[in-house]
């Protein structure tokens, strides 16, 4: 389990650097979305949310 983790928090670090996000952002974006469900969502709502999402911890 360590190691699946492990590699989960390099593969996620390696995505940030190459889009040029940062860790904490990346991680917590990932931990926003776990936590949250979309199933009764519409892909245009869900996508909005996200915007959201990244525009509120991109300022911060």
């Amino acid at each position: 389990m360590k190691e699946v983790k492990r590699r989960e928090i390099e593969l996620l670090a390696k995505t940030a650097y190459d889009n040029d996000v940062p860790l904490k952002l990346a991680k917590d974006l990932l931990k926003t979305a776990e936590k949250l469900s979309y199933e009764n969502h519409t892909q245009g709502s869900r996508v909005k949310e996200y915007q959201d999402l990244i525009y509120f911890h991109s300022r911060n």
